[in-house]
């Protein structure tokens, strides 16, 4: 007689049931997953803190550090152990002349969830942030009065929403609070509030698969390596026109090949038989020639 193993959930090509997969690789897809453990399950995991009082403080054992700011995850299961004698614990949302309860998200190992789960002094307090969760939270006694700062954090993830809360200032396309190492696809509208800077890497390239417009309310400036060479407004442009053509033309050149205008001025006289005349010199040498030749 052969001896039954029982292995649940393992097959060689995968396992698929309604809103949970296993594909034969280990992936798993889920609807949802809900952590489900009790003091007996949890009797032998570390909690990531462990909290005691004094007179009229908290510390989390084996510290001295009075009423200590602690980090949670969200979307993670952060476990606290609790062994007050003093204070009850609390988490709020705010604290100071108006305290408000935080209660999503939270449970207690006696099995009373939210704002049952608050108020404990013993046992394992179970709190899970949420994306809407805010970035700061408190923890303390019942009043409010005695407590210390819950930041939440993100993890490393997908996610609806990121907000990347550090303040390290980018000087460099591989520095500051977010670098990423490939390229980057924005599909809808990007705002800066501060200056879009290129590396000059290479050949820097603004493309537009169709149409390129560049739009200010004010003006535009155009500036090389430092120098600005002028502006461009409603009213006309001050960037000069230079090693450029019109009509095939060089600007600057002694003979034009082909040129036509609805008007232009001409500010000195012409100095070759070719040259584009003057209005005022060609009016004076009219006059001359007629004075001449009686006309």
């Amino acid at each position: 007689m052969s001896t039954i193993v029982n292995t649940p959930l393992r097959s060689k090509f995968g396992y698929e049931s309604p809103s949970f997969t296993v594909d034969s690789a280990g992936n798993i897809t889920a609807r949802s997953i809900t952590l489900d453990v009790s003091d007996d399950d949890n009797v032998d995991v570390a909690a990531d803190f462990k909290f005691q009082d004094t007179a009229s403080n908290f510390r989390l054992i084996d510290s001295a550090v009075t009423n200590p700011s602690i980090t949670i995850v969200r979307n993670t299961g952060n476990t606290i152990d609790l062994d007050l004698t003093n204070f009850t614990f609390n988490i709020f949302d705010s604290v100071g002349s108006t305290v408000t309860s935080y209660n999503s998200g939270l449970r207690h190992s006696d099995g009373t969830v939210d704002s049952d789960a608050q108020g404990k002094a013993s046992g394992r307090l179970y709190i899970t942030p949420m994306v809407a969760t805010p970035n700061i939270l408190y923890y303390g006694n019942a009043a409010g009065t005695i407590y210390g700062i819950i930041n939440v954090v993100d993890p490393t993830g997908v996610f609806g929403t990121v907000a990347v809360n550090s303040t390290i200032e980018s000087t460099s396309s591989s520095t500051g609070a977010l670098t990423v190492a490939g390229g980057l696809g924005v599909a809808g509208d990007l705002y800066v509030a501060g200056s879009l800077n290129i590396d000059g890497v290479g050949i820097t390239k603004i493309s537009s698969s169709t149409n390129l417009e560049l739009e200010a309310t004010n003006q535009i400036v155009v500036k090389i390596d430092g120098s600005n060479l002028g502006i461009i407004k409603s009213t006309g442009s001050s960037v000069p026109v230079e090693d450029t053509t019109i009509n095939n033309t060089t600007i600057g050149a002694i003979v034009p090949s082909t040129a036509a205008f609805t008007s232009a001025t001409v500010s000195t006289e012409p100095a070759e038989l070719n040259a584009v005349a003057n209005k005022k010199y060609v009016d004076r040498t009219a006059t001359a020639l007629s004075i001449a030749f009686g006309l």
